[in-house]
């Protein structure tokens, strides 16, 4: 027995007692320790949502195995049974339940969820697995398209178990609470019995399983560089670790568990049900390793060439006692960088069947020489010389290391085919510089060695070679030499290739991870005079071949276009029947996922890339389809796919554009309003008796935003307001550090936001419940007097079906305010009014009941339908029409994502700005804190409220004063607006990833068309806004110093 000194984040010092790691135990004693022992030292540790840490004891962890034991060994289970873990689940219950499986004497496979069908059963039959551990709710389908071959086999699939039934006092586990041990197994599992299983990443082919032994488990564990952790980074981040993945379990199970220190992991969803996991982004994963406290991180290149890109990100790497990251190549500029900046930045050199084989405590090493490796003193490797320099590293086997593999000819041992050089002048120092099989080693850290499928492909009959490429990039491509010429300047001659070769293609992805395939994008022809350079013996030189294509290969990656205008095959036919699975095909192709049908593809993870590429990819099937359909092809609207959110809505609509047939018009859609303003206007429950309030409590969504940082300073500084309720949706960070962020940024007080008069709230507005505990609903029907309901995503491109969440949430705050007959303020739009017929005059501060009045775009529409709603409900209820707002008056912040910034930003990359040339073009756009004080005037009157209020600046200015002031300050050029326009369009045509950075217009092409030429130059009256807000009444108009504010605040954030 063993202690290591583990700091934490209080600086106090905590023995962390690990087991003896010299094979007196086998790998279920090296967990009962920590029961025997009362281990009550940190294993994980987690944040909360209110800043707190949670740490889960060694003790609490051996426990939860134990139960999970319990709950995995079933009547008919055999010792020795391998078990699969195809799940999606929080790193403390996925390791649980690894950890649990050893203790019932089965072995755990864990398997990634990634896999293909055909992966999946291989790595299953070949360990003759008994049984699959899952999660059906998200991995469902997956497990369905093998269950004949599951049945088979005789494999059983159950259910995981959930956190609470395994961590049932998560992190309170005491030696008193109430537990029942696992009963001890009827022997002692021998050093050479399989542990677990572990698996490769399959870029060779098919994955293989890797079995980890009960020795090779203790001689990984008592690695240098597993102790190593708990000395230098006793608090190492590894929650963005993928749990089933080697360095996942290394790290999260191996390293905490056995060999001391902390893993901060991210805190677990749920409790009592199944919720998938938080999904690790590089934003999140800074994020949490700091709420938790961590003094140390492990990831992938990938995630730290987003950070390189960020100052703040940057700050926060040096901050830590070091940042190490392992699974692929860091391009040497990015960790130059890093280091330059006070990072340090160590590279870990792992593999599954080796563990690990560098120390982290190097010596006599530069900074600069962040990439040269240590070779660690647990580990004999045997260099062998390959003739040009570099060397293959070969793990020996010794009596302290056993490689899960031994595939040496000659001693036993491991060859990983890794590749490296040694230091010119430091003999202890190694880089690695490649692999024996040209293994592409991508920026994400995924490994695909091209092989394989390169021989798949150059069987066809019509590739004469086939190279593959995608060394640091996060996409593989292939560059392809046709067995006869193709002309390579003719768009449809190359897509004509492309989709005669695709079949094969196909074939080649079918033996390939994810990760690993081929995107039809992806393949570049060579040209006639261009060829593969080739060897004597006419194989293919791959290096030189690619370094010959290499300003080709760089263009593509640059544009990351969809598909070229003439390589997607049409359906075959132009029937919905006909057209819905070819576009189920291309969404689930471009998304990554197979997608519902019939569900809304937006709310399914569809991003504005993807529908562009969506678009790109539907008018190039018109084009390629023959002439009758190209006519189609040009009316295809840059917010077609926005407009039609779902497969079955864009069939018809495709449908209908080919057949000369109006799926759309005006009259459908103002029944769409009715139908959805009737399904939300159904038994409202009773309306509460009114009682008058000397104070006020009062509940805002939406507070982080711009107007609601506003709207929320006013309510904390108001006399007559004792509390605010501020609801948001959870977010990657602590809702109060996002809204002290948001005051920092617009310059308000930040101490008002530690007050006892402010109480946050996260929850969902779309559940009946709101997502809040009963408790906290029950005071809030109590004691609500105002509720201001300000949450709404802005986004002139989607449909109404795409908003009917907001909608649903928006009923949901009605029957919250009936139950306590709370004053209701709603944030709406001018955009309600959209369908407005101009020559009736000014839009009234007066409910419309013509539907029609509101349509035009999903945005509009769904904010004219919660006035219905309200109107219907009984409620004291205004609703705000509100026009443009600004940035702040103070600091200029004005949110990037806006359509005036977009503008603006564009206009930079045009070199022109967009102005009118008639006096008549005016803008009432105006500051969010008159705005908010509107509000707030109106939801504390003591006398009657009005129920529509249009919140425009009284005293418009012209746009050519607006975007006068924009080219003067940035030395733009001035263009008719209807040219701008067409310099959009132009760059909208087959726009990049690229394209749509610099010039953000091309997503909002449509609604600025709209908006520009005057159907959207709606007049608003504002007699009642100015009657009843003084700060409406008063409010000067826009000034260019205020435009010069916004530009500055747009400067700071680098957008401009």
């Amino acid at each position: 027995m063993s202690s290591v000194a583990v700091t934490s984040p209080t600086t106090t010092t905590t023995p962390a007692l690990v087991p003896p790691l010299d094979g007196s135990l086998d790998v279920r004693g090296l967990i009962d320790f920590h029961l025997t022992n009362v281990n009550l030292s940190s294993a994980y540790s987690f944040a909360n949502d209110n800043a707190s840490l949670t740490d889960i004891s060694r003790f609490e962890f051996a426990r939860a195995a134990h139960r999970a034991a319990h709950l995995l060994f079933r009547e008919g289970a055999r010792a020795g049974d391998v078990v699969a873990i195809v799940a999606h689940a929080d790193a403390l219950l996925y390791q649980a339940i690894v950890a649990g499986c050893i203790v019932a004497g089965l072995v755990p496979f864990p398997i990634s969820q990634r896999n293909s069908e055909v992966a999946l059963v291989h790595l299953l039959t070949t360990t003759n697995t008994r049984r699959i551990l899952t999660t059906h709710k998200s991995l469902g389908p997956l497990l369905e398209s093998i269950s004949s071959q599951a049945a088979a086999a005789g494999i059983n699939v159950q259910e995981i178990p959930v956190l609470g039934e395994l961590y049932p006092l998560l992190g309170r586990e005491a030696p008193q609470d109430a537990f029942s041990a696992y009963p001890a197994l009827s022997s002692r599992a021998k050093g050479t019995d399989v542990a677990l299983y572990l698996h490769s990443s399959g870029s060779t082919g098919l994955p293989k399983p890797i079995p980890l032994p009960h020795r090779t488990v203790h001689s990984f564990a008592g690695m240098d560089l597993f102790r190593q952790f708990g000395e230098l980074a006793p608090r190492l981040a590894v929650g963005a670790l993928p749990p089933f993945h080697a360095m996942g379990v290394f790290l999260q199970l191996i390293a905490p568990i056995f060999s001391g220190g902390t893993a901060c992991i991210y805190p677990p969803v749920s409790m009592d049900e199944y919720r998938p996991p938080i999904t690790a982004t590089p934003e999140n994963a800074l994020d949490n390793a700091r709420r938790a406290k961590a003094n140390g991180i492990i990831t992938v290149p990938a995630f730290l060439l987003e950070w390189a890109q960020r100052e703040e990100d940057v700050r926060n790497l040096a901050a830590l006692n070091m940042v190490m990251y392992s699974g692929g190549t860091l391009a040497t500029k990015v960790g130059d960088y890093l280091v330059s900046q006070g990072v340090n930045l160590v590279q870990v050199y792992g593999g599954t069947e080796f563990a690990a084989g560098n120390t982290l405590k190097r010596t006599n090493v530069l900074p600069s020489e962040w990439n040269w490796l240590q070779i660690s003193e647990s580990v004999n490797i045997r260099w062998m010389a390959v003739g040009d320099g570099s060397f293959e590293c070969q793990f020996l086997t010794t009596p302290i290391h056993f490689p899960a593999i031994e595939n040496l000819p000659d001693v036993p041992g491991y060859a990983t085919k890794d590749l490296f050089e040694r230091h010119p002048t430091k003999p202890h120092l190694y880089r690695i510089v490649g692999r024996l099989d040209d293994v592409l080693i991508m920026a994400n850290g995924e490994k695909t060695v091209p092989g394989p499928m390169e021989d798949i492909l150059t069987a066809s009959p019509f590739i004469a070679g086939a190279v593959m490429f995608g060394r640091e990039r996060n996409q593989i491509g292939v560059l392809v030499e046709p067995s006869r010429p193709v002309n390579t300047q003719d768009p449809a001659a190359l897509g004509e290739f492309r989709n005669l070769i695709w079949p094969v293609v196909e074939e080649a992805n079918g033996i390939a991870p994810a990760f690993a395939r081929v995107y039809k994008e992806m393949i570049l022809v060579t040209s006639t005079e261009q060829p593969m350079i080739r060897a004597p013996k006419g194989t293919v030189v791959k290096k030189a071949t690619i370094a010959l294509y290499d300003a080709q290969i760089t263009a593509l990656y640059d544009t990351v276009e969809a598909s070229t205008t003439a390589d997607v095959r049409p359906p075959t036919s132009w029937a919905p029947i006909d057209i819905e699975p070819w576009l189920l095909t291309h969404t689930s192709f471009l998304s990554g996922k197979t997608m519902d049908i019939g569900g809304d593809l937006f709310e399914q993870g569809f991003d504005s890339l993807n529908a562009t590429f969506l678009r790109h990819r539907i008018v190039a099937a018109l084009r390629n389809y023959g002439e009758e359909t190209a006519a189609a092809a040009r009316n295809i609207p840059q917010n077609f796919v926005y407009a039609h959110p779902s497969i079955p809505q864009l069939a018809r609509a495709i449908s209908a554009l080919v057949y000369g047939t109006d799926s759309s018009s005006s009259v459908d859609a103002t029944e769409m309003v009715e139908a959805m303003i009737t399904k939300y206007t159904q038994e409202f429950p009773p309306r509460a008796p009114h009682q008058q309030a000397s104070e006020h409590v009062a509940l805002l969504t939406g507070s982080t935003g711009g107007l609601g940082s506003h709207l929320l300073d006013i309510l904390l500084r108001h006399p007559a307001v004792r509390t605010v309720y501020a609801f948001n949706r959870p977010g990657r960070t602590l809702v109060a550090e996002r809204q002290a962020t948001a005051f920092r940024e617009r310059g308000l007080d930040v101490v008002l936001l530690q007050g006892k008069k402010l109480v946050f709230l996260e929850g969902d507005t779309t559940r009946a419940d709101l997502g809040l505990q009963p408790e906290m609903l029950a005071v809030l029907r109590s004691t609500l007097t105002v509720i201001i309901h300000n949450a709404w995503a802005l986004d002139f491109n989607k449909s109404l079906a795409s908003f009917e969440p907001h909608v649903c949430g928006t009923r949901n705050l009605v029957d919250l305010a009936l139950a306590t007959d709370a004053k209701f303020m709603f944030t709406s739009s001018i955009a309600s009014a959209q369908g407005w017929d101009r020559t009736k005059g000014a839009f009234p501060e007066e409910l419309q009941l013509d539907a029609g009045v509101a349509v035009g775009n999903g945005y509009g529409e769904s904010k004219y339908i919660s006035e219905r709603i309200l109107a219907k409900s009984g409620l004291r209820a205004t609703s705000f029409r509100i026009g443009q707002v600004t940035g702040s008056g103070s600091t200029g912040a004005w949110a990037t994502t806006d359509w005036v910034p977009a503008i603006v930003k564009s206009s930079v990359a045009l070199g022109c700005v967009p102005v009118t040339g008639e006096s008549a073009a005016s803008v009432a756009w105006l500051p969010p804190e008159a705005v908010a004080q509107a509000i707030v005037d109106v939801a504390l009157l003591k006398t009657e409220q009005p129920f529509a209020v249009n919140l425009v600046h009284p005293r418009p200015v012209a746009w050519d004063f607006v975007f006068g002031a924009i080219s003067q300050r940035l030395k733009l050029l001035i263009l008719p607006m209807a040219q701008w326009l067409a310099r959009v369009e132009e760059r909208s045509r087959d726009a990049s990833e690229g394209d749509m950075e610099l010039v953000p217009a091309v997503k909002l092409l449509e609604f600025l068309k709209t908006a520009f030429t005057g159907a959207a130059d709606v007049q608003f009256a504002t007699a009642r806004a100015e009657s009843v807000s003084p700060a409406m009444k008063e409010l000067k108009p826009l000034e260019v110093a205020d435009v010069h504010r916004w530009l500055g605040y747009w400067e700071s954030k680098d957008f401009l």
